[in-house]
């Protein structure tokens, strides 16, 4: 029997040890925080023998002692994805960026079932595909979001479709560079053939130049150029040179989500969805929780929650979707990203900014020093609010923190449930 290490024992790392079991593995299971049976993290040189196989989890940091002794012993190391990949029947689609993929693939798959075609997400967007493996169900179109982390170590996913939606420093808190993190996104398009199409941000030159070292068919899609199958003109969606759609009648906000459509309807197009299908789905499609919603006006305020937003790109993308003279709440766990620059682009949008979380004083610093000067760090998320709430220069209140939500919440939706609580608290 062949032995096996799953490090990070949380869904992905459940998912990929029991997939394992079913493929006749012996699994040896790893976690540095969790209190499990049988944990492995004390065995000390036990772990290592007779071991043929090691699975990751996203949340495993290269560096970590454990994984870089696999490595120097030569064990093959995989990620989550890599395995369960390696199981799915059918077509294989891949999201990837910095920002949008979670929306992305949750589009598509709307704009599929809209085409009467069986699809499934996972990935990143919350669901192992190794568990879509172990649920036995097999689906025409496997729409895989894709985080750097997952793509770390795969080597044979080849998708027939990926769409790689923008790039921007993220997780720098993680990688060397930033050309570091650019290549783990890379991954999947460079394993990609003549047969394949991939979609891209024609807007990012990085990803322009990125086009040249790929085999397979690209398709272009831009907000500022006209440009590709799909394309915005006169506020007007077009499809191969005809308006489609007006895009007021889509319910999204802000210009990286008239990208994200656009991606899709690309690859929904190639996959047989038709005209009138695409006008159902731009007009009918709804956004995601905690991705510039809409949460109410209170007391001649509107309120949006962007606890999504998780560095500086996102944040600057929900500042310019929303109107109104702007309250930022800002700040969680860094990601050391530079926030300099971004106090310069927000000058005349944003009046204030309320700033709270373990990264507070290191943007106040950066806000103060670019003359920024309309900031306050508070305690809570919820003294932010109050503090906006009381600004006479602000009508519309924005939580976009650019930062992680790591400091005081288990993830970003307990951080935006959290923004929501207090703002209904206001009625």
């Amino acid at each position: 029997m062949k032995n096996a290490l799953v490090m990070g024992m949380r869904l992905s790392g459940v998912s990929a040890a029991q997939l394992l079991e079913k493929k006749g593995y012996s699994v040896r299971k790893y976690d540095d925080t969790l209190e499990i049976a049988d944990n492995w993290r004390d065995r000390g040189e036990e772990i290592y023998k007779d071991l043929d196989l090691a699975v990751i989890s996203p949340s495993i940091e290269n560096g970590h002692p454990v994984l870089e002794r696999l490595k120097a012993s030569g064990i093959r190391v995989v990620s989550e994805m890599e395995l369960g990949q390696s199981e799915l029947e059918g077509v294989k689609i891949v999201v990837t960026g910095t920002n949008g993929k979670t929306t992305t693939v949750d589009m598509l798959d709307k704009a599929l079932k809209v085409a009467g075609l069986k699809s499934r997400t996972m990935g990143n967007v919350g669901y192992p595909v190794s568990q879509v493996v172990l649920d036995g169900v097999k689906y025409d179109y496997n729409i895989i979001e894709a985080s750097s982390f997952q793509l770390e170590y795969t080597y044979t996913l080849r998708p027939e479709y990926a769409a790689f939606l923008n790039i921007a420093p993220d997780h720098m808190d993680r990688y060397p560079d930033f050309n570091s993190y650019f290549e783990a996104k890379c991954r999947p398009f460079l394993a990609m053939c003549a047969t394949d199409r991939a979609v891209l941000n024609y807007d990012s030159p990085r990803i322009r130049e990125l086009s040249k070292r790929l085999a397979c068919e690209t398709l272009w899609v831009s907000t500022k150029e006209q440009t590709g199958e799909f394309y915005i003109k006169n506020n007007y969606f077009y499809m191969h040179g005809q308006p489609l759609v007006s895009v007021k009648e889509s319910r999204v906000r802000g210009e990286h989500n008239r990208f994200n459509m656009m991606a899709v309807m690309n690859i929904a197009s190639i996959l047989g969805a038709g005209k009138e299908q695409l006008k159902h789905f731009v007009r009918d499609y709804r956004a995601l929780p905690h991705r510039i919603e809409y949460i109410g006006t209170f007391g001649g305020k509107r309120y949006y929650n962007d606890s999504k937003g998780t560095n500086i790109a996102a944040t600057s993308g929900a500042i310019d979707s929303v109107e109104g003279n702007i309250g930022l709440i800002m700040g969680g766990s860094d990601k050391k990203e530079d926030f300099c620059d971004f106090f310069l682009k927000i000058i005349g949008k944003v009046k204030y900014v309320a700033v709270t979380g373990a990264n507070a004083e290191k943007i106040y610093g950066s806000a103060m020093k670019m003359g920024f000067t309309d900031i306050a760090v508070v305690p809570s998320l919820s003294e932010a609010v109050y503090l906006l709430k009381d600004a006479e220069a602000v009508d519309t209140v924005l939580f976009s923190p650019a930062s992680a939500s790591f400091d005081r919440y288990s993830g970003y939706q307990e951080r935006g449930e959290s923004f929501k609580n207090t703002v209904y608290a206001l009625r």
